[in-house]
């Protein structure tokens, strides 16, 4: 993952990503059969610069756009203008506290000028629409935008004859661009007021720590990547917010805007079969002479296992021929980049990072090993191409055959093995024992019994766990 960087953001943001164990309703599970959504796509010039939108159109009645306006002049603002019927209408919004905590903060239409900047729900009878928070940016270049806060604008509430009337101007201003998406519905896209899916909702950010934007996901640059700024977000290949919809679901706000995400992911995905982590990363540079546009193990697998999932919830063929790209790429850096290690069986380690076309030597961090084995694991029982179960018990292989000298002497578990043979670093507070837990689980359900290392380490860890009152939600 990312190393020298914000690390508690790091966790907190991993911790966030896999605290929502999966329900039993999924994000293909809705009052409609899935049908293929259509999409739209137009870009026009217009005065000061060029305006781009894109649609999708859902067979159950909702529609998710985007605009985007990037400048080469100063002009007057483009406006859009979002009708809202009914005189109860409300907006729902995640607030922050003092303590920086999130809140639900609900507010009548009718008692508001403009609404927050932060993303929310407009909800009324026959419609809801949740809203992003319209966004200026400057480009900064290696998939990386630098947020211009003081430039954006404020949703400003009209009343109407029928309801409401929303308006949102986008400023148009030289070397800027501006963007506001929505996704609306005639039936309620998240029904509140369920406690667990209240409080999954409430911790989804695409405003404050992350952005969507027209492109795709976007989180805070660590201060070890170039370009960087207080104030800039690099577009990520795994996204946070689209794991929880894709194993969480529970609404159609989640059903449609997991398609959504899906589509935007496959559209960054390299002709090779991987995604890009597009600035350059200090660290890397440093230590392994790794450069901009490099490979990140963990994020790309943790893409393409969305993808994965997204084949299975929507039987959409692209999301599964990504998938199965990815597989295939991810095969080629294995051969090309591994260690081998010896012992009971044939075992590999499998390099973190690489530039694509370049020989490895990065460490091994003992997360994404796991991470990568699980999508193996997967991939096989999906398409059952069986180069992926083979190529996962190698690099199984290469966990067990080193056993208990992943553990620390306090029994934590070794954060990554080294290409001299060392091992180091301070492993996360339980993304690990997740992996192992998942590991052990398909190796059992593929081979008919448990691995004895695995469950060595997973009990190594669930103590240390335990010593040290780490606060744990399973996701099993």
């Amino acid at each position: 993952m990312i190393k020298r960087v914000s690390m508690l953001l790091v966790i907190a943001t991993l911790l966030t990503s896999f605290m929502f164990a999966p329900d039993e309703t999924s994000a293909d599970d809705g009052p409609r059969p899935w049908t293929k959504p259509v999409e739209k796509e137009t870009s026009e010039a217009i005065k000061g610069g060029t305006h781009k939108k894109q649609e999708i159109k859902f067979g159950d009645g909702g529609l998710y756009w985007i605009h985007q306006l990037t400048a080469q002049q100063n002009q007057q603002p483009y406006v859009v203008k979002i009708p809202v019927r009914g005189d109860q209408a409300t907006f729902r919004y995640r607030a922050i506290a003092e303590n920086m905590q999130p809140y639900w903060a609900i507010a009548p239409l009718r008692d508001l000028h403009t609404l927050p900047l932060a993303s929310g729900f407009i909800e009324t009878e026959g419609k809801s629409i949740w809203v992003g928070a319209p966004i200026v940016y400057a480009p900064m270049g290696n998939g990386t935008i630098n947020e211009k806060k003081d430039r954006a604008l404020p949703i400003t509430v009209r009343k109407s004859a029928g309801g409401y009337v929303l308006e949102a101007s986008l400023p148009i201003r030289a070397g800027h661009v501006s963007e506001m998406w929505a996704l609306e519905s005639p039936e309620p896209l998240v029904v509140w007021g369920q406690e667990k899916l209240d409080s999954i909702w409430l911790n989804l950010d695409v405003t404050d720590n992350a952005k969507w934007l027209y492109d795709g996901y976007y989180y805070k640059s660590p201060s070890t990547y170039v370009p960087y700024t207080d104030t800039s977000y690099w577009r990520i290949p795994e996204n946070y917010v689209l794991h929880s919809f894709m194993y969480t679901g529970g609404s159609k706000a989640a059903r449609e805007m997991g398609y959504v995400m899906l589509k935007a992911s496959l559209k960054q995905q390299d002709q090779l079969g991987y995604w890009k982590s597009l600035p350059r990363s200090e660290w890397l540079r440093e230590d392994y002479g790794i450069t901009e546009g490099f490979y990140d193990t963990r994020f790309n697998t943790g893409a393409a296992s969305l993808m994965l999932q997204g084949c299975t919830q929507y039987q959409e063929a692209e999301f599964c021929e990504s998938t199965q790209r990815y597989a295939l790429f991810f095969q080629q850096h294995a051969v090309g980049n591994h260690y081998v290690i010896e012992g009971v069986r044939p075992g590999w380690l499998v390099a973190d990072y690489a530039l694509v076309g370049k020989p490895s030597d990065t460490h091994v961090s003992l997360n994404h090993q796991l991470a990568e084995i699980n999508f193996l694991y997967r991939s096989y029982l999906q398409f059952g191409n069986p180069t992926d179960k083979d190529l996962a018990d190698i690099m199984l292989g290469g966990v067990v055959n080193l056993g208990s000298k992943w553990i620390v002497q306090n029994g934590d578990l070794h954060y990554a093995y080294y290409p001299n043979g060392s091992f180091g670093r301070v492993d996360y507070p339980y993304l690990t024992y997740n992996d192992l837990l998942e590991t052990q689980q398909l190796y059992s359900q593929l081979h008919g019994m448990e691995d004895a290392t695995l469950a060595k380490l997973i009990e190594s860890k669930l103590a240390w766990m335990k010593q040290n009152n780490v606060a744990y939600v399973s996701t099993k």
